[in-house]
């Protein structure tokens, strides 16, 4: 069992580090094969994450005033701006999306596509069913805390104001401003799919307290668009077949419904999310391409449209994994198991045979750590996901 805690902590880090060295190889390669190279972040400037003022002026002991309000200057990471369309063309589950940096935590690491079990073991998970970084809407990221080299492991330690930089795969760069951050329990989806279609934010996520996967710590981002590439048009939704979705949620024991695509949650009624297409931006779900399509009328709830759960589709899920949800590790568990056992046994006759239990020891020490390694791998997926 120390065994095995060791191997959580440390021991996960090696197939994380391989995994990383891989995805930096792709995504040099993307960038190489698009021709591009990743746009650099304009100098940083003084960001605060206040609400404007919008208080009109008064004059005391006067008439009312009827001179035009007076309005601070909005704040740059919440200006609108008018998107531009971005071409990743194919995107699956487990390819190399870009790399994240977060200069007060140190951190730097590559960002794969999907949030499941194998994803978040590779590097920081993006949520499939939310835009991508530098996208309009609400762009999702999931790390672990405590095991696979921890990506996430330091996040409690931001704070409004701080710097989140993402580079994406066709050489977009993005700054993201800290503006707050909560802790929520593991059911409560609507921390990824709540999104305003008019901004473009980042929610990071991970498991808290550390050494637990009982709540989740969630910090909120907004994109400083004053700094690196132009922001995109939420069109890749990876992962999906492209359907219409409509705006009612699954049932789960409340009667609160949000539109857009997402898991039961307690989302707030209203909020546009991405998977809905409207009519005021065309956005919709292409599937794994990005390319402009019509305008289509938005959903409502009474709508004809076949609804669709989007716990279905999405299945492979950090939030949603549990105990021994992985079926397929059982053979694998079982056979590393006997393997160790048989280790173990020979080691043993032969140190009995010679009378020499040193001997048992210099033979089986090597086999016994390596097949132990893999047997801690396989029993770790029949785990809940720790992210």
């Amino acid at each position: 069992m120390f065994g095995f805690v060791g191997y959580q902590l440390w021991g996960t880090g090696i197939q994380t580090a391989r995994a990383q060295d891989h995805l930096k190889s792709e995504f040099k390669d993307q960038l190489t094969t698009a021709g591009v190279t990743v746009d650099t972040l304009g100098p940083a400037t003084t960001t605060t994450v206040s609400v404007p003022d919008t208080t009109p002026s008064s004059t005391p002991d006067s008439a009312p005033d009827t001179s035009v309000p007076e309005t601070s200057v909005a704040d740059p990471t919440t200006t609108v701006v008018a998107p531009v369309q971005q071409i990743y063309g194919n995107v699956n589950p487990g390819d190399s999306l870009g790399e994240i940096k977060i200069p007060t935590i140190g951190l730097d690491f590559y960002v794969v596509a999907g949030v499941s079990k194998q994803n978040l073991n590779d590097g920081v998970g993006h949520f499939p069913n939310t835009p991508l970084p530098g996208q309009l809407g609400n762009s999702a990221l999931a790390g672990h805390r405590t095991s696979h080299l921890a990506p996430f492991g330091d996040l409690d330690l931001l704070k409004p104001g701080d710097e989140v930089q993402i580079f994406t795969r066709i050489g977009g760069a993005y700054s993201y401003i800290v503006t707050d951050s909560v802790v929520v329990d593991p059911s409560d989806y609507y921390v990824v799919t709540d999104s305003d279609p008019t901004k473009a934010t980042l929610t990071l996520i991970t498991c808290t307290p550390k050494l637990s996967s009982k709540q989740r710590l969630v910090v909120h981002a907004t994109l400083d668009t004053t700094r690196g590439s132009p922001v995109g048009e939420a069109l890749i939704y990876y992962g999906q077949d492209g359907q219409t979705f409509d705006t009612t949620l699954p049932d789960e024991g409340t009667d609160a419904t949000t539109p857009g695509l997402g898991t039961p949650s307690l989302g707030t009624p209203g909020t546009a999310t991405p998977g809905t297409a409207t009519a005021e931006t065309g956005i919709s779900t292409p599937g794994n391409t990005l390319e402009s399509t019509p305008a289509v009328a938005a959903t409502t709830p009474d709508s004809t449209a076949t609804s669709v759960n989007p716990a279905d589709e999405f299945t492979d899920d950090a939030f949603s994994q549990g105990w021994f949800d992985d079926g397929a590790a059982w053979p694998h568990v079982i056979g590393w198991a006997l393997a160790f056992a048989v280790v173990w046994y020979g080691a043993y006759r032969l140190a009995k045979r010679f009378r020499k239990t040193w001997l048992g020891f210099a033979v089986g020490i090597v086999p016994f750590v390596v097949v132990l390694y893999f047997l801690y791998e396989n029993v770790n997926r029949l785990l809940p996901a720790a992210i």
